[in-house]
C-alpha cells in the first residue's frame, strides 16, 4: 500500500488509527517523497489540525471526539 492510498482511506474514514500511524511512519522512512505523497501529506495535516480527522491514539488518550471539541489539545 503506498502513502497516498493509505491518507485516501484516511480521508474517507476521517480517524486515522495506530496500525495507520505506523505504516505512514515506515513508508516515510522507506520510501522517497514525491509531490503527490507531499500534497497527500499536507491535506492529512491540515484535516487533523482543523478537526475533520481524528487520530484515534489521541482520542483513547485524552477523550472521546466530543470532549475533545470543547476542551482542545494545544499545539507546542
Amino acid at each position: 500500500m503506498t502513502l497516498v492510498n493509505i491518507i485516501q482511506r484516511i480521508k474517507a474514514t476521517r480517524i486515522v488509527t495506530p496500525s495507520q500511524e505506523r505504516q505512514i511512519n515506515q513508508l516515510l522512512w522507506q520510501t522517497a517523497v514525491g509531490t503527490p505523497e507531499y500534497e497527500a501529506m499536507q491535506e492529512l495535516t491540515m484535516g487533523i489540525i482543523t478537526g475533520q480527522i481524528r487520530v484515534l491514539s489521541q482520542i483513547e488518550r485524552f477523550g472521546s471526539p466530543r470532549d475533545l471539541e470543547t476542551d482542545p489539545v494545544e499545539l507546542a
